[in-house]
């Protein structure tokens, strides 16, 4: 089998590979893509054979080409590697794979969507001298880590033009070489790192000239890193155990000029010198892509997808602890979307509904906005939402202290979208529980989130000291004005419900179109947090049923507890969740709010289900909330793409009124 690579990029790189694979059998290089024709026609000229494209999407248009190797400049690895990806190439991706962990997240979701390969390039870990020291380490060879030391970085004279130094490609040292000593130490620890410290210097370009950070992971060890584009540095690596140290003089490029390797252990009082080689180190990377593609693998043992998301992860937090954003990941100068936007088509897997009152259709799974850590990650997940078919997105004026609010309005002013959104605010929360507070914070909402009103605009809390009639004739003005189509209340009671509607009923007042309260299929034991209602019991059901006032429950999904972290709890095994966003659940919300006998047997009932319908329990959880007899629009707060992905196929299961009765033990028996 003869693997055909097209080259996207020309720089210095792209000709170290281009190399590579000409001195690898069963490997050839067919074809290259640049932004300009004569830039690849030079490069091609180089390499007898080889096609030269003009333009990055014709290489990718190239049926002859298996494998695309992206060279380009960091800020645009993720964009051009989802492209080729769904263009049916596998792909290998120059280092670091994107610029910050959600671009990586984009590219891993269309890598398994589109069941290809990919790879990050860390040329050195297919090397064998990394092979060799983590089989070491493994083995005991120098007792328990202690410590890892690590560096890479070099100095070179500053040009704000060059990708180096430019904030717009991405450029400083932490992206361009401080990926691997972070990749060496969690290789080494065989775990993500639970604090991350740093301090750095950020020249007049805006990105890191040099920095250092110390990386602290569960078992005490410590790893000190360090990098820097102006910094003369020792680029070596020492990791020290309990019974001996494994220095590496060349850790990143290992071969010598006859490519041979070699570093030393020191135990028992000796140092020895382990050595070998006799292949080019990017050969050897070549060969690990081959070998996974032939063996129909979608990632490499090497550097799979796993650890690619968390190497991108750890770089975050390192820019974050000495201060580096770059402008296109900032609100409101964002990059925008990673690929153009495209508008769902009328088969899209995300189904809408009807909220009485409101003139757009409403999806049925809202996307909950009170949780994303940053513009690039909400960016990814909306967008992907919104192509799936999704429209509603649920934020409020407490959310993140106001940076929800913006980072939506700044997501759809790029994408020019809003006429095809439904926007869900909230406000008066307590201590502002006021009907005077509507109109106050709404002026802020809307000013946040770049519109002139909201779809539907909830009441975060209620105070049962307010008259119903105030709130009503409060949310009535501001409907006059424009600023909200239909509204209705959070946390509210079925009797304070009842009375609002049955007000503004009598006064000739629009009145509630939608609740907005905890409703899952795990009942809600104890507050998760002050002045929450649940609208889980019968007298409600029976409500929504008789009125078909729409329900749009928060945590819908209960908060992970139909997920197999509850089982890794009871084993006192479990921890708090991944800390990628901002609202995480804990342990002891968990154990607080869910756990219960009754709790227990409905989430044993989903595993059930779940086990005979070859689905999760979460999507068996999901679909029940989905599934009632009045309409429902559940609030959904997936973390990653994966999970967003799983909320949707929750739509596709069916569940029969027996089994619906059955996982809420209304029955015994389906």
């Amino acid at each position: 089998m003869t693997l055909n690579w097209g080259i996207l990029a020309t720089g210095r790189i792209a000709h170290t590979l281009a190399s590579a694979i000409r001195q690898t059998p069963g490997n050839t290089l067919v074809a290259v893509g640049s932004r300009s024709q004569s830039a690849a026609d030079e490069f091609a000229n180089q390499y007898d054979g080889t096609r030269a494209y003009g333009a990055y999407s014709a290489l990718l248009a190239d049926k002859d080409v298996d494998v695309v190797y992206v060279a380009t400049p960091h800020n645009d690895h993720a964009s051009w590697c989802i492209e080729a990806l769904l263009a049916g190439k596998h792909v290998l991706c120059e280092k670091p794979a994107g610029l910050n962990h959600a671009e990586v997240m984009a590219m891993v979701h269309a890598a398994r969507t589109q069941q290809r390969f990919f790879m990050e390039a860390f040329m050195y870990r297919c090397h064998p001298q990394t092979r060799m020291v983590k089989a070491l380490i493994d083995g005991g060879a120098i007792g328990e880590v202690r410590h890892i030391e690590a560096n890479f970085g070099y100095h070179t004279a500053v040009n704000p033009a060059s990708r180096l130094f430019s904030n717009a490609l991405a450029g400083g040292g932490i992206l361009d070489v401080g990926c691997y000593p972070v990749s060496l130490a969690r290789l080494v620890q065989g775990s993500e790192p639970e604090s991350i410290s740093a301090v750095g210097h950020l020249g007049s370009t805006g990105v890191d000239e040099w920095s250092s950070a110390l990386l602290g992971f569960k078992s005490g060890v410590g790893a000190q890193i360090a990098t820097g584009v102006q910094v003369n540095i020792d680029n070596t690596a020492r990791i020290s155990g309990s019974s001996g140290w494994i220095h590496l003089p060349n850790p990143w490029l290992p071969n010598d000029a006859s490519n041979q390797w070699r570093f030393s252990l020191h135990r028992n009082g000796q140092t020895e010198t382990i050595c070998g080689g006799n292949k080019a180190l990017y050969v050897l990377e070549v060969e690990a892509v081959a070998r996974a593609i032939a063996r129909g693998a979608l990632e490499a043992s090497e550097m799979s997808w796993q650890d690619s998301l968390g190497n991108a992860r750890v770089l975050d937090a390192w820019r974050a602890a000495i201060g580096l954003e770059y402008k296109a990941e900032k609100a409101p100068t964002h990059r925008g979307p990673l690929l153009p936007l495209r508008k769902a088509g009328v088969d899209a897997p995300i189904k809408k509904g009807t909220v009485r009152g409101l003139a757009k259709e409403t999806s049925r799974l809202v996307m909950g906005c009170d949780n994303q850590p940053n513009p690039s990650h909400a960016g990814v997940m909306w967008d992907h939402y919104f192509e799936q078919g999704g429209n509603a997105f649920d934020t409020g004026f407490v959310y993140g202290n106001g940076l929800m609010e913006e980072f939506l309005g700044h997501w759809h002013q790029q994408r020019g979208i809003r006429n095809h959104m439904v926007i869900i605010g909230k406000g008066a929360h307590t201590p502002h529980c006021y009907p005077e507070y509507v109109a106050k914070q709404l002026d802020v909402s809307l000013d946040r989130l770049q519109t002139d009103h909201v779809d539907i605009y909830f009441l975060h809390r209620d105070n049962t000291d307010i008259p119903v009639s105030e709130f009503i004739d409060a949310l009535n003005a501001e409907v006059a004005r424009g600023r909200i189509r239909v509204f209705g209340g959070s946390n509210w009671t079925l009797e304070r419900t009842q009375d609002a509607n049955r007000w503004a009923a009598d006064h000739s007042k629009q009145g509630f179109a939608a609740i907005s309260n905890n409703y899952s299929l795990a009942r809600m034991v104890n507050q998760i947090w002050p002045g929450t209602e649940a609208s889980s019991t019968p007298a409600w059901r029976d409500y929504f049923k008789a009125t078909q006032l729409a329900l749009m429950p928060w945590s819908s999904q209960a908060r992970g507890f139909f997920t197999h972290w509850v089982d890794a709890v009871l084993a006192e095994q479990g921890e708090r969740g991944t800390g990628m966003t901002r609202v995480e659940p804990t342990v002891d919300e968990l154990k607080r709010t869910w756990f219960a006998e009754d709790n227990f047997e409905r989430r044993r009932r989903a595993f059930t289900l779940a086990k005979e319908r070859g689905t999760s329990a979460i999507n068996v959880a999901l679909a029940w909330v989905l599934q009632q007899a009045f309409p429902v629009f559940a609030l959904v707060g997936p973390r990653s793409l994966e999970e967003l992905d799983s909320c949707i196929q929750a739509q596709a299961l069916e569940l029969t009124p027996a089994e619906r009765q059955w996982l809420n033990l209304e029955i015994e028996q389906r």
